[in-house]
């Protein structure tokens, strides 16, 4: 009965909340937890003029939206909230759970940290070709979010482009580019500070041969949280949820339901 605990959570990089989170909310459901997932603005059902656009400010004050409903929601009970996301997402409930104390758990899968300045350097030309033509008044480029590797992508490894196709039957919505407008303040966002300062229980869940967000520096990133649980799959970034979907899932919802109810 009613008030519930709840979590929240929102797509890893250019997705929606149709992709993965369903089989999440689902599960967590079946044991008395409320979900609230909610797609960015410019994503998806949500609104926003620029579309496909990557705001990473406003992505995290969404997030910070959404816990602001769940805490006056009359059915959510406001002491046992809990924050979930994978990948850019997970690194946002990293960076809500600090700044929150109205957060009791986060469980971040593959969080994204920080980009490192030498990836993907194939994007230069494309980032160049954007900048002459918005200062000359033409419309911004898209750039494919997934690809296949060698593709002109913003990801084009780890099984990114198998993933997306997947993921992408049930959503309707999702589409497969991004601006690249948003690329270069990519390059200086980091959730470093941010997940340092955690202090209620974290998941962390990493993939050991990810080169997107590398387990490593996940590690460095929370090595000052005292109370982090790790657990590591030998697959990397998008394989992760493809070899060993299930596994991750059953874990993070067996480790939030244990956190909060």
């Amino acid at each position: 009965m009613a008030p519930f605990p709840a979590v929240f959570t929102a797509p890893g990089f250019a997705g929606v909340k149709e992709m993965l989170i369903p089989d999440y909310s689902r599960d967590l459901a079946a044991l008395g937890i409320a979900s609230l997932a909610f797609d960015y603005p410019g994503f998806g059902a949500s609104g926003g003029e620029l579309r496909q656009h990557i705001d990473l400010p406003q992505q995290l004050r969404t997030f910070h939206s959404a816990l602001e409903h769940l805490v006056h929601h009359p059915c959510i009970d406001p002491e046992r909230i809990g924050v979930w996301g994978t990948s850019m997402s997970g690194g946002h409930a990293l960076a809500v759970a600090a700044a929150d104390e109205r957060v009791t758990a986060v469980a971040a899968i593959i969080p994204f940290i920080s980009l490192s300045p030498t990836g993907n350097l194939g994007l230069a030309p494309v980032v160049v070709r954007d900048v002459l033509r918005r200062a000359a008044g033409r419309p911004g480029l898209t750039i494919p979010a997934a690809g296949r590797p060698g593709e002109v992508a913003t990801m084009n490894s780890d099984g990114a482009y198998e993933w997306a196709a997947t993921m992408a039957e049930g959503a309707d919505t999702y589409r497969n580019e991004v601006t690249v407008a948003s690329l270069p303040k990519m390059l200086r966002w980091s959730t470093r500070k941010a997940a340092s300062m955690v202090r209620v229980p974290v998941l962390a869940i990493l993939a050991e041969s990810d080169t997107i967000t590398p387990p490593a520096r996940v590690r460095k990133a929370l090595a000052r949280v005292k109370d982090v649980e790790y657990v590591s799959f030998p697959e990397s970034h998008f394989e992760l949820f493809t070899d060993h979907g299930d596994a991750v899932r059953e874990k993070t919802v067996e480790w939030l339901a244990d956190r909060l109810l």
